[in-house]
């Protein structure tokens, strides 16, 4: 084990960062693998705890760690990027950062529009959509928890493989509907004790929510979207 050379003018602090940096570089330290606990690492290099905090706060700050409360610090695994300004899918973006999406259908019914489906998708009272409830893979990690709620004339979708297919390719290359434009709005919220269950995390984690309604080229809503984002796996980026 490399020891820290405490009468180097480099801080120890910066020394053990570099240390636990390098580690993650030679693979050492695997995407996803908790690392030693703080007071493990302060008797491993024989130095304080705030010197070891030093070095960990800065590697969070660079996006190499991430700490989960109650569970130690991990090795941030790379992040799914998606570009707010881009309308593509989830199954597009997933093979634009080289990971393989993937998706298990946990509900697809026909059932009673509710107020918010009434509102965002222009139906009537006592219409009925279609509600598909989706885990959305990444590299066959859980990544998303999806709330679909589409008009009941999408009713053929019920029959459509939806776990081995794109959703968007199956709705432009087989029915010609083609998303034209969507409206989206990004919260931060908490894993319920089901959500997490779905997810594989703890409840109460936090969850990017993100909402959207989708357009055809005539402006009629294709269907109104709720996504519950795993935070550490996913980032938003605006050019």
């Amino acid at each position: 084990m490399i020891k820290l050379d405490h009468e180097n003018v480099t801080p120890l602090y910066k020394q053990l960062k570099d240390i636990i940096k390098q580690k993650i570089i030679d693979g050492e330290f695997r995407p996803g693998q908790k690392i030693p606990s703080e007071l493990q690492l302060s008797k491993m290099y024989n130095v304080s705890r705030i010197t070891v905090r030093n070095a960990i706060t800065e590697l969070v700050d660079e996006d190499l760690l991430i700490k989960k409360q109650g569970k130690g610090t991990f090795v941030s695994a790379p992040k799914i990027e998606d570009n707010v300004l881009e309308d593509i899918s989830f199954s597009l973006t997933c093979k634009i950062n080289k990971v393989k999406p993937g998706s298990k259908i946990i509900k697809n019914v026909i059932k009673d529009a509710n107020e918010r489906d009434i509102a965002e998708l222009n139906l009537h009272e006592n219409d009925k959509v279609v509600y598909i409830k989706r885990i959305r893979y990444a590299d066959d990690e859980p990544v998303i928890l999806e709330h679909n709620f589409f008009p009941s004339k999408y009713a053929f979708l019920l029959n459509e493989d939806l776990e081995n297919q794109s959703l968007y390719e199956i709705l432009n290359e087989k029915y010609g509907i083609a998303r034209a434009k969507s409206k989206r709005t990004i919260e931060i919220t908490t894993a319920s004790e089901e959500e997490a269950s779905l997810l594989a995390i703890s409840k109460g984690e936090p969850l990017l929510l993100h909402r959207e309604i989708v357009y055809d080229k005539n402006n009629n809503p294709i269907h109104r979207t709720k996504q519950l984002i795993i935070g550490d796996k996913f980032k938003f980026v605006v050019p």
